[in-house]
């Protein structure tokens, strides 16, 4: 549970501090991983209030949080849907589960409370990641897409990669990223 005098946002998984603690470089390793433990029963605690909130929330509440009205709000909300959904996958992943079913079933599921019949087609192809060469080849010849975006985040935050591969393949991309925002790339 959060502390509603350490955060400015309501009750959630983190609180403001614990997220600046996460992002936090210079965070005492100790420190971390007192605060991991403490997230990861959170976490747990939350999946199962998941399964409460799923059959029993009215459709209005829902909507409420995911179209809150604003466009930056919405904009934030859908950013951290796709993280959340991220999580969950990796989860998944994790605990070696059926992740093409687990998929199908939620969106198929959803879509009847929705009041839909949504027919899903879901193909995942899974194999190790390339190298950092093999990615710059694959951009050089295809170009920097939505597909490959997650792979230059991920090499960007990667220590062993060696940065020059990837700064060689940004002045190819036409984007709209000012210089100064390339430097801090």
């Amino acid at each position: 549970m959060t502390d509603p005098e350490t955060t400015t946002h309501p009750a959630g998984i983190l609180t403001d501090a614990e997220a600046e603690t996460l992002t936090d470089p210079e965070t005492d390793p100790d420190e971390l991983t007192d605060l991991r433990a403490r997230v990861q029963d959170r976490l747990s605690e939350t999946l199962l209030d998941l399964s409460v909130l799923y059959p029993t929330l009215p459709a209005e509440e829902v909507e409420t949080v995911f179209n809150p009205g604003e466009p930056g709000e919405q904009s934030a909300v859908r950013a951290a849907t796709q993280d959340g959904l991220a999580v969950l996958v990796l989860g998944m992943l994790h605990g070696e589960d059926m992740v093409e079913m687990r998929l199908r079933d939620a969106i198929v599921n959803a879509g009847v409370s929705y009041g839909e019949d949504i027919d899903v087609t879901l193909e995942l192809r899974r194999g190790p990641l390339p190298t950092v060469e093999e990615f710059a080849a694959q951009v050089d010849e295809d170009g920097l897409t939505e597909q490959t975006l997650p792979l230059f985040e991920y090499f960007l935050t990667q220590p062993d990669v060696d940065l020059s591969t990837l700064d060689a393949i940004i002045p190819d991309q036409q984007t709209d990223i000012t210089e100064e925002e390339k430097a801090e790339i």
